[in-house]
């Protein structure tokens, strides 16, 4: 069983990302461009739905429902483009800069396939452990009705950090080297990444940490000054009352559709480092961990 080199990939990942970046903007800038076009006018619309929802008590229907489901179909297929593109140039795949690059071809139709996949693995494990956890619930009350509460809330607390952890474990293995294992002629991908990443979660994880949190956390800095501090924090006395609950929700949503050219724009810039230090990691984690000496490393160390 062969190991990730956590330091190597990690380096790997930053040179890939700052030292062809120009290359890397012109592989994602068309297909980032039209998913930032898309959410614009499509979340814009959700929002004003949902704002309106919460003040009328009435749920969202029709296409303010639809849209943000096809805009989810768009966003993978988009993504799927740019992680085909990046994650060919970091393998030496395809060779110098890019202007502008859009390609919808059967190779980017599986790793859309892989993405879908995926995400309905992870909706049916939600739905499966949700069932059995109400399951158990139930099965504790009526075995003993005078159990304590606090036990109770304790028990469900500690279930559904169980739950998301499996899913963070199960998401992690399933997903890291799909893009890579489609390139290699692996159908969708999913069973290549979680057989290649065996013995290998905490050092993807760590990955993970040092490639994605900084830029997290940038974003999350940017979005707090763009929003106010307050945006995130509930109101402790709203939450006492479903009504007041419900307006600060509406204000909320009025808010993020108020800034949403601004939200819009500080994904569009991030991005190009954001899916740099996305996909590059594992395109050089393949390489290792396959055994794959045709794959160029790129020329990075």
């Amino acid at each position: 069983m062969n190991k990730l080199p956590v330091g190597q990939t990690i380096q790997y990942a930053y040179a890939f990302t700052f030292g062809q970046i120009g290359t890397v903007i012109g592989l994602i800038w068309i297909p980032t461009l039209i998913n930032a076009v898309a959410s614009f006018f499509v979340l814009g619309g959700y929002y004003q739905a949902l704002a309106d929802s919460f003040e009328s008590g009435v749920p969202p229907a029709g296409a303010q429902v639809l849209y943000p489901l096809l805009l989810a179909v768009l966003t993978m297929i988009l993504l799927a483009m740019i992680g085909v593109a990046i994650t060919q140039q970091a393998l030496g795949l395809r060779k110098g800069p890019a202007f502008a690059h859009f390609s919808l071809g059967t190779t980017e139709l599986r790793v859309f396939g892989g993405f879908f996949g995926l995400y309905m693995l992870l909706v049916l494990f939600v739905f499966i452990f949700a069932i059995a956890a109400a399951g158990a619930g139930l099965a504790v009350s009526a075995a003993s009705s005078a159990a304590p509460a606090p036990a109770m809330i304790l028990g469900v607390a500690l279930a559904a950090l169980a739950g998301l952890c499996a899913l963070i474990y199960l998401a992690t293995r399933l997903s890291f080297l799909l893009v890579p294992s489609v390139l290699d002629g692996r159908e969708f991908g999913l069973s290549r990444s979680w057989e290649l990443t065996k013995g290998n979660f905490w050092r993807i994880f760590a990955v993970s940490l040092a490639t994605l949190l900084p830029i997290i956390l940038i974003m999350g800095i940017a979005e707090s000054a763009i929003m106010g501090p307050a945006f995130f924090v509930p109101d402790a006395a709203a939450q006492k009352n479903a009504a007041a609950s419900l307006h600060q929700m509406a204000g909320q949503m009025r808010a993020l559709q108020a800034h949403m050219p601004l939200l819009m724009g500080l994904s569009f810039v991030v991005s190009p480092l954001m899916y740099g230090l996305l996909f590059a990691p594992a395109a050089f984690a393949y390489r290792v961990l396959s055994g794959k000496a045709m794959l160029s490393s790129n020329g990075v160390g």
